[in-house]
């Protein structure tokens, strides 16, 4: 899949000089200032790097912080501060700082919400918590009509209690069970690429568990309708000019269209109550249903609503659940261990809609260290946070209003803090995160089990960012990749055969980050396979 965004080097010419001319006006630096991450053509080259090959700005932004701990540079109209450092991160995840402005970015430029809808968000300065901000004017409404709140309020009732997540891995084994069962046990299958059976497969099963059958019903191409929007989510929400971005605005607003229309069908029926049902799906759906009344959305933001909700169903789960697919299967010594250990959450005697135990499964200590591994190496997310007060962060006085991004890869890449002598931070290791504990028996034998471990590292480790706004889905993304990948394992004799680009033809080379923009970065390679399913 071509992920490169569709701003060319034409439009960037002609975009990037008017950012100059504007910054130019803010005057010369004040020695006050923290130091700017170097480029060739002030106020253009950044941006441009940014948009065409974001992992080499990162590069660079983490060889800039080893001299800083705070860098600062503009991308676009934004001017953004670079920090790293456990003490400098955690700042930026205290209550003095928000990502609603990021938030409204995203809703904005990516998702397409109306003016009139986006100043609801921006008219509630009151935040998420259960107590208004302080500086709320008062009196504050109430707490159904605190826009804010009620986003957090909704994603912890649907998203972050247990029950909700045991009852999308149930349904969500069903729906990909389906994907599964296509492969006829006992026979080999020689032609197997691992991204586009995932790419289709736990997408499918990822809607129709939290949306319902109706969507798919309406749209059954609405899969490849996401993926086109998807490769253009980050370059959107900087609001780059839309005539300069028309690529990316045409497939944001077709698959906007697709979840409103869908959204316009479904509700005139009558949805029973339940933990799932076909045309609405999840109470996570259905609680987006219900706040979306409660704000009277318009019908193209309410379009918009249902393209972020699937963004955070696939556009990071299946990258990830990839890449530990082709973590395990190149390596078939990891395979087998793997394969051993998942064999103890398999329901003996399984219905036709559950096979794995995934509570058990969850708490597997290999298969979270895999998890936590590929986590650390390929998601590369700038966290981002304004601050709402005059902040001080690595020694510098910063205004209300300032933007902060920390970005994943500087310490998740740290050689002193991930490294070993035999490992480097920067390569892939099954085992990084388990130890070797003795344990007694009750007739005193031991024997050495492993236990999953961060040995005292989450400080520097925080693929879902962190604080109040930390990714509200990331239990729904766990269920989803650690579901995916036992069934597979589990149910697969897996035979490596080559490495494919993305047309197909051979590689030379294994799978690397892709250079696009994306939160959990795409492999640029494809693994092809040949598979023969066990039962």
């Amino acid at each position: 899949m071509d992920i490169l965004p569709s701003i060319r080097l034409p439009a960037l010419l002609v975009l990037l000089p008017l950012i100059a001319v504007i910054v130019s006006r803010q005057g010369s630096k004040p020695q006050s200032e923290p130091p700017r991450l170097s480029e060739t053509i002030p106020f253009v080259s950044n941006t441009r790097q940014f948009i065409t090959n974001k992992q080499r700005f990162i590069n660079r932004v983490r060889k800039a912080l080893k001299s800083s701990p705070i860098v600062s540079c503009w991308l676009g109209p934004l001017k953004i501060h670079f920090v790293t450092g456990g003490s400098n991160v955690s700042i930026i995840f205290r209550s003095s700082f928000t990502s609603e402005p990021w938030i409204n970015r995203i809703q904005k430029h990516a998702a397409g919400y109306t003016s009139t809808d986006l100043q609801k968000f921006a008219e509630d300065k009151s935040g998420g918590l259960s107590l208004p901000r302080k500086g709320t004017k008062s009196p504050p409404p109430p707490p159904k009509k605190r826009i804010w709140h009620a986003i957090h309020r909704m994603n912890e009732d649907g998203l972050m209690n247990e029950y909700s997540v045991t009852t999308f891995a149930r349904t969500y084994q069903v729906f990909f069970n389906e994907h599964v069962s296509k492969f006829p046990v006992g026979e080999w299958d020689e032609d197997v690429q691992i991204f586009p059976f995932l790419k289709r497969s736990m997408a499918i099963a990822a809607t129709r568990s939290m949306l319902g059958h109706r969507i798919m019903d309406l749209y059954p191409d609405i899969v490849e309708a996401f993926w086109d929007w998807e490769q253009y989510g980050e370059t959107l929400a900087f609001g780059m000019a839309e005539r300069l971005n028309r690529r990316a605005v045409a497939a944001r607003n077709k698959f906007c269209d697709m979840c409103f229309r869908w959204y316009e069908i479904a509700v005139g029926d009558n949805v029973r109550v339940g933990e799932w049902e076909p045309i609405f799906g999840s109470q996570m759906s259905r609680g987006h249903v219900r706040w979306m009344k409660n704000f009277d959305f318009s019908d193209r933001t309410i379009g918009g609503i249902f393209a972020l909700f699937s963004f955070g169903l696939h556009a990071n789960t299946i990258p990830i659940g990839t890449w530990m697919l082709i973590e395990i299967i190149r390596d078939p010594d990891l395979y087998r261990a793997v394969q051993e250990e998942i064999s103890q959450t398999i329901i003996k005697g399984h219905t036709c809609s559950e096979f794995l135990d995934y509570t058990k499964l969850a708490s597997l200590p290999l298969i979270q260290s895999i998890y936590t591994e590929i986590l650390r190496l390929h998601v590369q997310i700038l966290v981002t946070r304004t601050s709402i007060e005059p902040v001080k962060v690595a020694g510098y006085e910063l205004p209300r209003g300032s933007v902060l991004q920390a970005p994943t890869a500087v310490p998740h890449l740290d050689e002193e803090i991930w490294g070993t002598p035999e490992h480097p931070a920067r390569e892939f290791w099954a085992y990084r995160h388990v130890e070797l504990k003795e344990i007694r028996n009750a007739t005193s034998q031991t024997s050495q089990q492993l236990e999953f471990s961060m040995k005292g590292r989450t400080a520097s480790y925080f693929p879902y960012g962190g604080g109040f706004h930390i990714c509200a889905g990331r239990k729904y993304a766990k269920c989803e990749i650690l579901t995916s990948v036992a069934m597979i394992i589990s149910r697969f004799d897996v035979e490596f055969i080559e490495w494919v680009k993305s047309d197909g033809s051979r590689s030379e080379r294994s799978a690397m980050d892709s250079t696009g923009n994306a939160v959990a970065t795409h492999s640029d390679r494809d693994m092809k396979v040949r598979w023969r399913r066990l039962w």
